[in-house]
């Protein structure tokens, strides 16, 4: 088994030297600026330094408001769709918050107005049906994959044991007063939390306008000044990648409203795959920022995670900055550089629970998944122990395998393999909407 496991993937790599990968056909919006140059794609940072001194457009940031949001929603839903006039997101940009004297402005209203009038309502679910394969093959990358598989290191994780816990209440009372305080404020506060699995071949639970502006507010609060406007769009071309990246994986969300309003106000994914349980994405307004959703979230995951059967770590991933490190390390998550050798990722698939049966699909997940345990079986002479790594109060953990033989896989190809695997199974997740080339 172990051999055919490695020659699948040996097979893929011959084939993408020699078989070429369809890629969508995109173009560039005919709208005619003062610039010979084609409009910037989105994958730069400060994309609008670019594009302000190229067009000489200037951004009116002070116009932001929920309206505003929703004309962004319209036009980049357009680009979903398929309309290859919508898919630049600089020019979504410039139609929902420029100032763009003459023809080109008329030009720019007029498909902005059409997006407007084919705008799905709020809560309408409008994310692509992706299959349940493509979901977690394009969760994998989130998940840190890579470091599991032995492609690369990745960011140390804030990870959490549970296995000692015998409730939240344990938990928290471990915590300093601090945080203490904080978790019971969060429990005072008036929101609804309802739980929806991420299913294949069915639009995300999360795929709606409400849910975006939770994106957005969440990526301007850690990206922007909206007093100078220093940042801004930076955030908002952050928020659609990050709109597209939570709605495109496998998982569960767990939304909170507002008790009274009923409004959406924060969303948390999960995704539970082995014997871990990650808190992949969490993004909120600034409502929900302000009433403590994130650490009610945090509290509540960990009580699920203790009665969970199969559950040893809670895992929150990578942080963006020391500060959030910090943070996490408040609440008892410990950043682990060798965090693989204490989050079992690969033992078993995507865990759907009552939803779906719970071993994950076949095509690239369930490829990785087969290679991996194949290659840290005890009797593979490929397996290779790493040292045990501390965690919470200092005690240790089991030691668990390396699949060393993908290291050096990895660098006899010169790092393509991981990418091919994820091939192998379909499409490309990351090239199949031109708006994020």
């Amino acid at each position: 088994m172990k051999h055919l496991v490695v020659a699948l993937l040996l097979v893929s790599v011959v084939n993408s030297f020699v078989t070429p990968v369809p890629l969508r056909a995109t173009t560039v919006p005919t709208l005619s600026f003062e610039s010979s140059s084609p409009l910037p794609r989105f994958g730069k940072r400060n994309l609008f330094v670019v594009a302000r001194a190229q067009l000489g457009v200037s951004i009116d940031y002070k116009s932001l408001d929920d309206e505003k949001v929703a004309d962004l929603f319209a036009w980049v839903s357009r680009a979903f769709a398929g309309d290859e006039r919508y898919n630049n997101l600089v020019v979504a940009l410039v139609a929902v918050f420029g100032q763009v004297p003459g023809e080109q402005g008329v030009q720019l209203q007029e498909m902005l107005d059409e997006a407007k009038r084919r705008a799905p309502s709020e809560e309408a679910l409008v994310g692509a049906p992706f299959s349940r394969r493509d979901r977690e093959s394009a969760s994998l990358g989130a998940m840190g994959a890579a470091q599991w598989t032995g492609q690369w290191k990745t960011r140390p994780h804030a990870l959490l044991d549970v296995r000692k816990l015998a409730s939240a209440e344990e938990w928290a009372k471990a915590l300093p007063r601090g945080a203490r305080r904080t978790l019971a404020r969060a429990d005072k506060q008036n929101f609804t939390v309802v739980a929806s699995p991420i299913l294949g071949g069915q639009p995300a639970p999360h795929s709606s306008l409400a849910h975006f502006r939770c994106v957005v507010a969440h990526e301007l609060r850690l990206y922007a000044d909206l007093d100078t406007g220093e940042g801004f769009v930076d955030a908002l071309a952050e928020a659609c990648g990050r709109y597209m990246g939570t709605t495109r994986m496998a998982g569960e969300i767990r939304e909170y409203r507002d008790e009274e309003t009923g409004r959406v106000i924060a969303f948390a994914h999960e995704v539970r795959k082995g014997r871990v349980v990650r808190g992949q994405w969490f993004y909120a307004t600034n409502e929900a920022a302000r009433r403590y959703v994130w650490f009610q979230s945090v509290q509540d995951l960990v009580a699920r995670a203790v009665k969970a059967e199969g559950v040893d770590v809670v895992d929150l991933g990578p942080s963006g900055s020391d500060a959030f490190s910090e943070l996490k390390a408040k609440y008892g998550f410990k950043s682990v550089d060798e965090w693989t050798a204490v989050a079992d990722y690969t033992s078993s698939g995507f865990w759907y629970g009552d939803a779906e049966d719970q071993v994950g699909a076949g095509g690239a997940g369930a490829l990785l998944d087969m290679v991996a345990q194949a290659l840290k079986d005890d009797e593979s002479p490929w397996a290779k122990p790493q040292s045990p790594t501390g965690i919470g109060n200092g005690g240790s953990l089991e030691m668990t395998k390396q699949p060393a033989l993908l290291s050096l896989f990895h660098r006899a190809v010169r790092g393509v393999w991981f990418p091919v695997a994820l091939l192998f199974a379909g499409k490309s997740s990351y090239r199949e909407f031109g708006l994020f080339y």
